[in-house]
């Protein structure tokens, strides 16, 4: 687990209340990864697959040449949409096993006969051929508009395809497969070498048009303001503490019983309020009353009751309120101040792993070594057990205060970190082996609106390239999944 998400799940009582840092961040990282790779709808292609056994399939010539799909002045054949639908659900299982057990997805069965919640009377294969559709029309329109306005990005394209081939065949030679049989396996029989080479070139070239566009936003200290001054809510924290009451009702209370408990847990936090007006510490009151205390000193603005309220322009030093947490609870709150984030962000490397003792080796085993940035990385890919940052070397990009657990925190904040620094932090999901990257030069809420407007310029660019084109299903589409 990433030190981002321990904190998640630290604070998983909040649901309904508090926005707690990782969902907003995750929505920002979204936001730029939208300019950054060409898509809305996020593709990772992994090629790693336990218990794969290859099968020698049939040349499938008919079926993979077959038209699928026309999406702006091209078709695609159900060889290109196997490519997308294959990756897309391989990435999916091996990073969402929450979604299979919760929500009933059985990988040993097809896909055409289970019902997938998300989608409105839809199978699981409906909605990875639908995300596989999507994705390829992403790729294809940005593509298709680069060769129509002679874009020229060969050479950045051709590194692309030949580091994801060298990639391939590190994965195909580890799994003991040739290229041809491991790009069969992992997505699917219609898919051979000249396919995922075709896909994969498409891809480098719409992602190649798509950051150059990005690349050339740029905006003035006055429009950065501006964008400020027109919102500066969302660019301002509050520092406030609250103690969280839950009702404790579960699925199989009756309407009464939901109703008695959470009016419970709206005494208990009008008492909290009233011994805080006695004198009573806040942190002492939650410990003594078994409620969930927090003080939050960077909660970013959200349509909770508690943040409407912790907003507001009338808000004063010392106020306090009783806020509902949804129909789960309710929050005493004390509020401190709202402020402009002034703070600047910093980005950091971390390899996570269960002992100080493994900690200290891998410290050790770089300072022994080039003592490097890209040799760090290298030793967090090869060991680091955090899902969220393993395959890219470790790295957080402008982690903002509030993001993570505390002792990670207060290392990547310390007043005298500088770039190279390296140590080691204990937190209650193991030990995390540090190195500092960098202190973002513009303060954080600078950051955001110059992200914000970028990112709406990025839309609107990318709207007029793709709204109104339906990706129109040809006969082909039978062969997909």
């Amino acid at each position: 687990m990433s030190a981002s998400r321990e904190k998640k799940s630290r604070q998983e009582n909040l649901a309904g209340g508090y926005v707690d840092p990782r969902t907003k961040r995750e929505k920002d990282e979204q936001a730029k990864d939208r300019r950054s790779n060409a898509l809305y709808i996020a593709i990772a292609v992994i090629f790693v697959i336990v218990g794969i056994v290859v099968t020698v399939a049939n040349s499938k010539v008919i079926e993979r040449s077959a038209d699928a799909v026309t999406i702006g002045n091209e078709t695609y054949t159900a060889a290109d949409v196997s490519y997308f639908y294959n990756t897309i659900y391989n990435s999916f299982v091996s990073q969402n096993s929450y979604y299979l057990s919760v929500y009933g997805l059985d990988t040993s069965k097809s896909l055409k006969e289970q019902d997938c919640p998300v989608t409105d009377g839809g199978t699981w294969y409906d909605y990875f051929r639908d995300q596989a559709l999507e994705s390829l029309k992403s790729y294809a329109l940005l593509a298709q508009k680069a060769e129509a306005e002679g874009f020229d990005a060969s050479e950045e394209v051709e590194q692309s395809v030949q580091e994801t081939l060298s990639d391939l065949d590190a994965s195909a030679a580890s799994a003991g497969y040739t290229r041809a049989q491991y790009i069969k396996a992992v997505c699917g029989p219609l898919v051979n070498e000249k396919v995922f080479e075709r896909n994969i070139r498409m891809m480098a070239l719409a992602q190649a048009y798509s950051n150059s566009y990005s690349d050339s936003l740029s905006y003035t200290s006055d429009e950065v303001q501006a964008a400020y001054d027109a919102d500066p809510k969302s660019y301002q924290s509050v520092d406030i503490e609250y103690i969280l009451f839950s009702s404790g009702a579960g699925s199989d209370a009756t309407d009464e019983e939901k109703a008695q408990l959470l009016d419970e847990a709206k005494q208990k936090a009008e008492t909290a309020l009233s011994r805080y007006a006695q004198g009573e510490a806040f942190d002492a009151i939650g410990e003594d009353m078994e409620g969930s205390y927090a003080h939050v000193a960077y909660a970013a603005n959200g349509s909770s009751d508690m943040l409407t309220w912790a907003f507001d322009d009338a808000r004063q030093e010392g106020d306090t309120t009783v806020a509902a947490n949804g129909e789960s609870g309710y929050y005493a709150v004390l509020f401190h101040s709202r402020s402009r984030n002034d703070y600047h962000t910093v980005s950091v490397r971390h390899i996570l792993v269960d002992s100080e003792e493994k900690a200290n080796e891998l410290l050790q085993q770089y300072n022994d070594g080039e003592k490097t940035e890209d040799a760090f990385a290298a030793l967090a890919v090869a060991n680091s057990t955090d899902p969220g940052s393993a395959s890219n070397g470790g790295l957080y990009s402008n982690i903002y205060k509030g993001e993570m657990v505390p002792s990670f925190e207060d290392w990547c904040f310390d007043p005298a970190r500088q770039s190279g620094d390296t140590g080691i932090v204990e937190s209650s999901n193991g030990y995390h082996v540090m190195y500092f990257v960098e202190t973002n030069p513009q303060p954080y809420w600078y950051y955001k609106a110059d992200l914000d407007l970028k990112n709406d310029a990025y839309d609107e660019w990318y709207a007029g390239i793709t709204d109104g084109v339906e990706a129109e299903q040809l006969s082909g589409m039978k062969y997909v999944g």
